[in-house]
């Protein structure tokens, strides 16, 4: 019996020595608020994994940057009421998660956690994120970004700037002549909670100013929470050209986020601006009716404050959009709160205010979407006033359904369904 019991006690520490995996301790850096100390140590920090409790202030410079290779979790200190205490001055995508030396990735990349952390005038953005599978970046502020002149046209014209929040993008560390969507480099789950994003700069008419960009991830669960986002000189939050998992995988969510856009910007790539999000394809237009490509997306409480005299609220560029809940003040007089060009959507519950002489909700196809097939559902327009119509199907725009209460509507399109009711 004795040695019965002592061979199962010696297979169990077996288990347990061929199971152990160490878990890095937690460390603990203070800023010295010196460009010449404060990138090393972080990334020494960095290069150890695990979680790296951030202290005081840090000054990264005009172009210090630290590069995440491995599982980090980067926390900054709180004080009340929930502002953050750590300061991250300067950097030029201060923190970087780079893409893999194959880039066609034999594994995931790391998962990152940047959370409670006051990044103030980074160079571009304070964070721009190539490879992962999987991040949380929460709880944080930002705050006075430098516009930044790559030297690269964007859409074609040069002598632009770029300027971001928070970016998931593989493309920008790709060179411009081969830039392309690679398999598999961004995935897992992406959560953008809880940040306060100032985008103002000086020069809103020559800058590319986005508050979250995300593009080319590949079966991605992204969640857009709860952040505040101002400024912007083209648009608070931009998702498009993201890809389905192979088995079926990928799921976006904005949701309780408050946006505001900056009152002048960037006429590119359309003179419709600034606006506050562009939802689903807009590189590869295609994408959005195609379903081995396109996926869910949810556009659900937002309050949206459009201040451009050509601002766009939401445009829908996905088949199958939720756009649910949401409050959209639109001030400009050309403005246009809601464009779908997209099918088999869900548009419901929304409240349009403001004067312009476009319609609240247009619903016009573009390039390859269709823009039939959806259903609009007691939406509230009483505090909106088109100059003709309030609700408008175009020419082409069919098989869609619209109940609600009386307003304008004009319907140039065919086979659509309109029922008003009178409360």
């Amino acid at each position: 019996m004795l040695k019965r019991i002592l061979f199962s006690f010696s297979v169990m520490m077996g288990i347990l020595v061929f199971n152990f995996h160490p878990v890095a301790a937690q460390q603990t850096v203070v800023g010295q608020n010196s460009s010449s100390i404060d990138v090393q140590t972080v990334q020494a920090a960095v290069d150890q994994g695990g979680t790296v409790l951030l202290k005081g202030t840090f000054d990264f410079g005009d172009r210090g940057r630290v590069n995440i290779t491995k599982d980090v979790k980067l926390i900054g200190e709180v004080g009340l009421p929930g502002i953050p205490q750590t300061k991250m001055k300067g950097g030029f995508w201060a923190f970087h998660s780079p893409l893999p030396l194959t880039l066609r990735p034999e594994t995931p990349g790391p998962a990152i956690t940047i959370q409670n952390i006051h990044f103030d005038g980074a160079l571009w953005a304070p964070v721009c994120i190539a490879y992962a599978r999987g991040v949380t970046i929460s709880g944080n502020k930002i705050s006075n970004v430098k516009p930044y002149d790559s030297g690269e046209p964007i859409m074609g014209k040069p002598g632009l700037n770029r300027q971001n929040g928070i970016i998931f993008n593989s493309g920008y560390t790709q060179p411009i002549q081969t830039r392309k969507y690679i398999p598999n480099l961004l995935t897992g789950n992406f959560i953008i909670e809880d940040n306060d994003i100032d985008l103002a700069n000086e020069v809103p008419t020559k800058t590319m100013a986005q508050g979250v960009y995300v593009q080319w991830t590949t079966g991605a669960t992204v969640q857009i929470l709860r952040n505040t986002i101002v400024n912007c000189a083209r648009s608070s939050i931009d998702t498009v050209d993201n890809y389905l998992g192979q088995e079926g995988s990928g799921m976006i969510i904005i949701k309780d986020n408050k946006l505001i856009t900056g009152i002048e910007g960037i006429p590119l790539p359309t003179p419709a601006y600034p606006n506050i999000m562009t939802i689903g394809w807009f590189f590869d237009v295609s994408g959005g009716s195609d379903p081995q490509r396109n996926f869910k997306h949810y556009v659900l409480n937002n309050a949206i404050r459009s201040r451009g005299k050509t601002s766009v609220g939401i445009t829908a560029f996905t088949d199958g959009i939720v756009v649910v809940n949401n409050n959209i003040l639109s001030e400009g007089a050309e403005s246009l709160p809601l464009f779908i060009a997209s099918s088999d959507g869900y548009v419901a519950y929304n409240r349009m205010e403001g004067e312009s002489n476009r319609p609240a909700v247009l619903i016009r196809p573009w390039k390859p979407l269709k823009a039939s097939k959806n259903v609009l559902i007691s939406n509230d327009f009483s505090q909106f006033k088109g100059l003709s119509a309030e609700v408008v199907f175009e020419k082409d725009a069919s098989n869609n359904f619209y109940s609600g209460i009386r307003c304008k509507i004009s319907d140039n399109g065919s086979n659509n369904v309109i029922q008003i009711s009178e409360k």
